[in-house]
Formats: C-alpha cells, sequence, structure tokens
C-alpha cells in the first residue's frame, strides 16, 4: 500500500511517516498544497492523508483540484479546526472523511483501513490466476496450496501485476508504485526483482507467469 502524507508540520509529518513505514506502508510527503498536487497527479496512492492548513495551498484547495482532474484516491482530512462548517466544506470538496487533531493513532489507522476497503471493490482478498494463488490480506503467494516466500518488495510487484492483470506495465509506473516517490531507484532494478520473482515460482513448477514485452515492460496474463 502507498500513502501520501500531506502535512506542513515536519515533525509531525516524520512521526506519520516513521509509523505508516513501520505499518508496512510506502510513505512519500508534501508539505505545501502545491507539492502535494505535483505528487499526486504523477503516482498512485491508495490514500491521501491531507492537512487542511498549508502554505501556497489550502487542502481544501488540493482535494478540489484533484477531484476536478478526476482523480478518485481516498483523502482523509485533518485539521486543528473542529467547527462543523469546516467539515462540511471538506466533504463537500470531495474529502472521503475528516479527523480533528489531535488524534488517536489507532483511530487515524481504522478510518484508513476503512477507506481502503471502500476502494477496493475491485479489488478481492485473494486472486487466483492458474496455478498461482496470492492472499492478498495476509500476503502470502503459494502455487498448487504451497506457499511461496517472497520479500516484501517481491510481493508488492507482484501484486501490482496481479491486480492489473492483461495490462503491460513499463518500469517506471513499478517502480512509482512500489517505491517511495524521490527515492533513487535505477529502472533495471525491476527486471531484477522479476527475475527473483520469476525464480520462485519456477521452483514450483510455474514457468511464463510474468511476460516480458519487449522495449515496454511486463505484464500478467489474465486467463479468467
Amino acid at each position: 500500500m502507498k500513502i501520501l502524507v500531506v502535512e506542513d508540520n515536519l515533525e509531525l509529518s516524520e512521526n506519520l511517516r516513521e509509523v505508516f513505514e513501520h505499518e508496512g506502508f510506502v510513505v512519500d510527503t508534501a508539505h505545501d498544497g502545491d507539492r502535494a498536487l505535483e505528487l499526486a497527479f504523477s503516482s498512485e496512492y491508495d490514500v491521501i492523508l491531507l492537512d487542511i492548513m498549508l502554505p501556497k495551498m489550502s487542502g481544501w484547495d488540493v482535494c478540489t483540484n484533484l477531484r476536478k482532474e478526476g482523480i478518485n484516491i481516498p483523502i482523509l482530512m485533518l485539521t486543528a479546526r473542529d467547527s462543523i462548517s469546516d467539515r462540511i466544506k471538506g466533504l463537500d470538496g470531495g474529502a472521503d472523511d475528516y479527523l480533528v487533531k489531535p488524534f488517536d493513532l489507532g483511530e487515524l489507522f481504522a478510518r484508513i483501513r476503512v477507506l481502503i476497503r471502500r476502494n477496493s471493490t475491485k479489488k478481492l482478498n485473494s486472486v487466483v490466476l492458474g496455478d498461482v494463488n496470492l492472499d492478498l490480506a495476509k500476503r502470502v503467494v503459494s502455487v498448487k496450496e504451497k506457499p511461496v516466500k517472497m520479500s516484501k518488495k517481491e510481493f508488492d510487484i507482484l501484486e501490482y501485476l496481479v491486480r492489473n492483470a492483461g495490462i503491460v506495465l513499463d518500469r517506471q509506473k513499478i517502480i512509482e508504485h512500489v517505491w517511495e516517490t524521490g527515492f533513487e531507484i535505477y529502472s533495471n532494478v525491476v527486471d531484477v526483482y522479476i527475475k527473483y520473482i520469476r525464480d520462485k515460482l519456477k521452483k514450483y513448477g510455474v514457468e511464463d507467469f510474468i511476460e516480458t514485452v519487449r522495449g515496454v515492460g511486463y505484464r500478467v496474463r489474465d486467463n479468467s
């Protein structure tokens, strides 16, 4: 899962980054509205945590601009302002939920889980393609009910390919989805991880599960 944390309080932003990374999220951060829009337009996120009072552009305006452009990533707005009118303004602008500072981390994660579940109507808890089964909730890969040990990045890449079965994903899209934005990654790192995944599946008799589309990227065939 990938989250964008938009918060101008640097200490809170870093604290949230550490907490989310500990929970297995890939985390990008932005400290003003302009940067938040730039990241949201250029990367794929499962949820955006968006403060309202931001430099350059308010969280309200960030949210409104995203919705105008058809970007429907779940947005949880954060603010120290607790008036009903502020809540209505945020929700009318396209936010999915609203949390007032200071907040309890348990409640924050509960709300994020709800938003991700709501946005995952097309994302099943498990996906079966041929002999390969991905349990997306437990993050377990198995072949004919035999577990295949995968690293976090290997699973993230395989999950992204499987969720988009039948679609060719170029290396840059895979990098943007699996790694933090701004993290220095060379495109051949995707090739390396694809080889790791293929080698592990091959040990269980699964070959040609991930197709190389020459000059473009990779695809898992959708045989459904």
